[in-house]
């Protein structure tokens, strides 16, 4: 009554709305609410208790909506939210219990609604082939307990991938995923600009704006974003991706408020990409753009505000970051480590020289998974590249996957990568044939994120394979989505 009495002007789907929400969701919280304090009276642990809480209230909403699932995991996912509050505020792993979660709320559709879910098998066997070669490398890796940790990981985040397949397959889904990941952006680039500006190195802002003391060039080092990740070559290959995705809303967007907010991504993406410093970031960055301008070239009046962004992009550079890009000539211009006298250049190259050693000593199945860096001393010294027997990483995905898992391995992750462009390009054109021009859109954006994380993989191992994972996820998903978009529309006519 309450509810109907105030409500009773507005239009009839927003009555219903709020008259579903005081009818259903007012007394679940209330109802949690009254729990919660008798459980924090009883246990004296509010941080548990509320986890428990908020756990058990999302996976009722995803037996509701799986939609929602799927953006919560998607949100997490991206900016390690259970990672920080594992690591900075000694909570309990947040992401471990939601996926599984996820996954029966994903079996308890399946037996309530009895429709199988779609898109999942392909992925899953190409998944399989990858876990089956670097199952296999226990047997000759020297250090198999290095095996068994990283592809404990693996299996985690294959989990996610195939979780992502099976919920998004429709176009509302990959909308709002599309959104999800500007508004993760928003809220780990702005962190990171406003602790730049500020100077308030000092806070790490719950864990999500990490920033460090790195070297920029020759002797000069200085603060470089890192956000929630650490590193900040690292969160520059996270951060690329929405570049070209907020930008294609910036330039398609519809509605005024949401162009807003996609351009506050835009920006933030761009300015936080900056002060990573990262040399590969931008040149990623510079990737995902060129692709994204290659479907959808600017128009006169848009070339007059990329000028004026350009200036302002070249007027916010901080100090030393033109010097320090310049250095990739030095790297590009000669091929003798001994010439190229940036250290993180020369670190870089012997890195990549030594995994071509690893390559040419176990061509078809590698050194092992995640033995490169405990084999880097043997082989550097080998080629004279290393004085000091340090563990170093790849700083190549290609060269680290060609290392460890060989010719085969490599070959299983290239199929992968050619079936993910496939899809999106399939999706992209049979969007376009039928005029979902706005659809079409979000996919060409997402295309040149993913474009931009892998090219930035030139630059960086996977130390993160979650964020791989992800976008591959995405990725095999939009063959459904497109699908069953066009099949929307005939099934409406």
């Amino acid at each position: 009554m309450f509810a109907e009495k105030y409500t009773s002007a507005l239009p009839a789907y927003v009555q219903g709305a709020l008259l579903r929400l005081s009818d259903v969701f007012i007394p679940i919280a209330v109802l949690m609410g009254t729990i919660s304090g008798i459980l924090v009276v009883i246990f004296n642990q509010p941080t548990y208790i509320l986890l428990a809480l908020v756990g058990l209230a999302v996976f009722l909403v995803t037996l509701y909506s799986a939609q929602f699932g799927l953006l919560i995991l998607v949100f997490i996912s991206y900016t390690r939210f259970s990672d920080v509050f594992t690591e900075f505020h000694n909570s309990p792993s947040i992401a471990k219990p939601f996926l599984v979660l996820l996954v029966v709320s994903i079996l308890v559709r399946w037996v309530i609604s009895r429709e199988a879910p779609q898109g999942w098998y392909v992925p899953t066997v190409l998944f399989g082939m990858v876990l089956i070669a670097e199952f296999a490398s226990v047997i000759y890796s020297p250090v198999p307990d290095r095996v068994f940790a990283r592809l404990y990981d693996d299996v985690k985040d294959t989990i996610i991938a195939i979780v992502i397949v099976i919920l998004l397959q429709s176009p509302s889904a990959f909308r709002r995923v599309i959104w999800m990941l500007i508004f993760s952006g928003i809220f780990l680039c702005s962190l990171s600009v406003f602790q730049y500006v500020t100077g308030t190195y000092d806070s790490n802002y719950g864990g999500f704006a990490l920033s460090m003391s790195h070297q920029i060039i020759g002797t000069i080092d200085d603060f470089r974003a890192t956000g929630p990740i650490g590193d900040p070559n690292f969160f520059a290959q996270v951060v690329v991706v929405l570049v070209p995705i907020s930008l294609e809303r910036v330039m398609h967007e519809k509605r005024t408020m949401y162009r807003l907010v996609a351009l506050w991504c835009l920006v933030v993406s761009v300015l936080t990409v900056i002060i990573t410093y990262s040399r590969g970031g931008l040149l990623a960055m510079l990737v995902g753009v060129i692709i994204f301008f290659l479907y959808y070239p600017p128009r006169r009046i848009q070339v007059i505000f990329i000028i004026l962004a350009m200036a302002a992009f070249f007027a916010f550079l901080p100090q030393n970051y033109l010097d320090r890009l310049f250095t990739l000539t030095k790297f590009f211009g000669n091929s003798d480590t001994s010439r190229v006298e940036e250290r993180s250049l020369q670190g870089r190259l012997s890195e990549n020289l030594t995994a071509l050693e690893m390559v040419k000593a176990n061509p078809l199945f590698g050194v092992g998974l995640n033995s490169y860096k405990y084999l880097f001393p043997v082989y550097s010294k080998k080629l004279g590249l290393a004085l000091v027997a340090t563990e170093r990483e790849a700083h190549n995905l290609y060269l680290e996957i060609l290392a460890e898992t060989g010719i085969v391995g490599f070959a299983i992750f290239s199929l992968i990568m050619i079936s993910c462009i496939r899809v999106i390009l399939y999706a992209r054109d049979l969007l376009s044939r039928h005029e979902f021009y706005d659809y079409a859109g979000m996919v060409v954006g997402y295309l040149g994120g993913f474009a931009s994380y892998f090219f930035a993989a030139i630059f960086v191992h996977n130390a993160f394979p979650r964020y791989f994972y992800l976008l591959l996820g995405i990725a095999f998903a939009l063959r459904l989505v497109a699908q069953n978009t066009i099949a929307v529309k005939n099934g409406g006519s």
